[in-house]
């Protein structure tokens, strides 16, 4: 029996330390965003990634509006709802710290590849034709900004998809293989 209670203490130690090595690394690369920002919200407006992610379909980088857009955007819709009192702040925040002062929002660059590696965000969503929630998993359902890499993490409790050691060539590489698209090391590689 003591042996029995020996080796359950043991193996429950183990998965501890090991949940805090996935999940501990995660938390350190966590930046700090200038602005609020609620995905889940504009997707429930109807809003699609391509309309703040501008360049996604044509480009390599997805981008981001620039401040004028999104308060010409937040002033067409706010009639719509009066009592939202965040986005006339947000809207008044931009026009005063951004617009006038001919500054664009700082976001902070959370996903990052190598630069060795070579990805593009037009091959993906225009030609591979892959939904922006395949690889950034569970951003529509964010309420805060992005602070972490969204990447999916296979067999894994969603919690995971935030931590950093899933973007791994191995994950790109099985979804290549699965879609039936090159392997050739040079396609992503320069």
């Amino acid at each position: 029996m003591a042996r029995l209670v020996a080796a359950m203490e043991f193996v429950a130690g183990f998965l501890f330390v090991t949940l805090l090595a996935v999940i501990v690394p995660a938390r350190e690369n966590k930046v700090e965003q200038p602005l609020p920002f609620d995905h889940k919200k504009h997707v429930e407006a109807g809003w699609e990634c391509i309309n703040c992610h501008p360049f996604a379909d044509h480009q390599k980088f997805a981008g981001l509006p620039q401040a004028q857009e999104c308060v010409e955007c937040h002033k067409t819709e706010m009639p719509k709802y009066p009592e939202n009192k965040k986005m006339r702040e947000i809207t008044e925040l931009l026009e005063k710290e951004y617009i006038a002062k001919g500054r664009e929002i700082p976001w902070q660059v959370v996903h990052k590849v190598k630069d060795y590696v070579y990805f593009s965000h037009q091959r993906h969503v225009t030609l591979g034709k892959i939904e922006c929630t395949e690889c950034h998993v569970g951003v529509d359902k964010m309420t805060e900004p992005v602070s972490k890499p969204l990447f999916p993490l296979p067999k894994y409790p969603q919690m995971f998809a935030y931590n950093e050691s899933v973007r791994k060539m191995q994950w790109c590489w099985n979804c290549h293989e699965e879609k039936k698209v090159t392997t050739d090391c040079n396609a992503c590689h320069r």
